[in-house]
């Protein structure tokens, strides 16, 4: 039996969490993920939580395994060049930059799909439209913005981060499905599509019916 995305091909230009756990369930499912590192550092998270000195750390391969990494400095023309290669010969565009990042490389929405009109071009940010939609966020930051806070803890004391990381696994989760519906939307339009998933939306999300249950125990039973 054949993977269900063999033959799809990933543009991976994400880091630390949320965005390589969306990409490692597309290559489990059989695409080809090629992930972009930066030149001489690669993804941040090969040497955090280190167990074996000079060695890609427990924290990197949990994530990145069955991807295929090169290395390419976007801030040149020749980066920039190669870059727009990739992006003509890929299915799937995923990043999880601050907001606004690929704008400032000259890759806009726009630009990005007059190099490749049926790419999938998919994004995590911490918000989603509104007044915070610039701002950066970390695991932490999802869950007190998105509820799951609230909902985790003692009654006497403050909210408590829960110790699995819903805001950044669980958003590229969310957006995993998005790209698939995208891709298999293309197969009836031939036209790609715009996916954004916002982790505060993706902690809410995951934690809604806790957030029910919290409000009817608040209010007490019905009269």
């Amino acid at each position: 039996m054949s993977e269900a995305l063999k033959g799809v091909r990933i543009l991976d230009m994400t880091h630390v969490q949320s965005g390589p756990t969306c990409t490692q369930l597309l290559a489990w499912f059989g695409a080809d993920v090629i992930k972009v590192e930066r030149p001489g550092v690669g993804d941040i998270t090969r040497g955090q939580l280190r167990d074996l000195p000079d060695a890609d750390s427990l924290y990197f391969t949990m994530l990145n395994s069955n991807k295929r990494s090169v290395t390419l400095n976007t801030k040149t023309d020749k980066g920039k060049e190669i870059l727009t290669r990739l992006i003509e010969e890929c299915d799937v565009m995923v990043e999880n930059f601050a907001p606004g990042a690929l704008d400032r490389m000259g890759f806009t929405w726009e630009r990005i799909q007059e190099i490749n009109p049926k790419i999938v071009y998919a994004s995590i940010k911490g918000f989603g439209p509104g007044a915070f939609e610039d701002c950066k966020v970390y695991e932490n930051v999802a869950q007190c913005t998105g509820g799951s806070a609230s909902t985790t803890g003692f009654d006497d004391g403050p909210p408590t981060v829960t110790g699995s990381q819903i805001g950044d696994s669980g958003t590229g989760l969310h957006l995993a499905l998005g790209i698939v519906t995208a891709l298999y939307h293309r197969t009836h339009s031939g036209k790609g599509q715009r996916v954004e998933c916002a982790m505060q939306d993706g902690v809410l999300n995951l934690c809604r019916v806790k957030l029910r249950d919290q409000q009817r125990l608040e209010n007490g039973p019905l009269k």
